[in-house]
This record gives structure tokens, sequence and C-alpha cells, in this order.
């Protein structure tokens, strides 16, 4: 079987008929900022579901260590939204420098309204469970 379709399907196109471009050098620079671009969207679209879930739950009635559980993960998610898009923030922001393309710089911005979402709704969430704890506890 040829292995130029399974190239062709990776983006991977020879320099000429007869050389074939090595894989790790495509790779090479590219892997770690799709894996924060990946992981920054999973841990977002993880955080609404969360936010969900906890709107859900106060409209059905859900147990209150329920609640204080989503609220708990919530925290976790958000952290680590935080701290990818900031390293997503300082990865393209570098890439900007060394490249001087512009779509860095609307990437770097993305990651940066990422950060103060995360940021913003992790203290909002830590404010909430202080507020249902009470005086009591």
């Amino acid at each position: 079987m040829d292995n130029t379709n399974y190239n062709s399907l990776l983006g991977i196109v020879p320099a000429s008929k007869g050389k074939r471009m090595d894989s790790s050098r495509f790779l090479r620079g590219k892997l770690i900022p799709i894996l924060v671009n990946r992981t920054a969207v999973f841990f977002f679209l993880m955080c609404l579901v969360t936010l969900f879930l906890y709107g859900v739950g106060t409209q059905q009635g859900f147990i209150d260590s329920t609640q204080l559980s989503l609220l708990r993960l919530y925290i976790a998610l958000g952290i680590f939204l935080t701290v990818d898009s900031a390293y997503g923030v300082a990865l393209d922001l570098e890439r900007l420098l060394k490249n001087k393309k512009t779509r860095y710089l609307f990437r770097a911005g993305g990651y940066f309204l990422l950060v103060l979402f995360g940021a913003a709704t992790v203290a909002a969430v830590m404010f909430i469970i202080t507020l249902s704890k009470g005086n009591g506890a």
C-alpha cells in the first residue's frame, strides 16, 4: 500500500517526488500549540457543562452536597483552563515575536479572554461556596 495517501491526510507534502518529508520535521514546533489549543477548548466546554449542570440542579432541587461537588469540580476545571490559556498566551506571544504574523496576536487575545473568564468564574464560584456554607460551618 502506498503511504502517499496517508501523508496527504496528515498534511505532509513531499518536497519533491524523490524525497519524502519526515513526519518529525512536520510536527516540530506545532504539536505543543495544537495540544494547548485543544485542551483549552476542552476545559472551556467542560466549564460550560458544569455551570449548566449547576443551573439545572438549582432548578431541579439537587442535593446540597451534589451542588457543592459540581462547584468544586468547576473550580478545578477553571484553574486548569486559566493555567492552560495563560500558557497559550505565552506561546502565541513568543510565536508572534518570532514570525511577525498578526494571527498569533489574535490567538493570544482569545487565550487572554479565556484566562479572564476562567479566573473570574473561579472567583465567583468560590464566593458562592463561601456563601452556601454560611456562618455555622
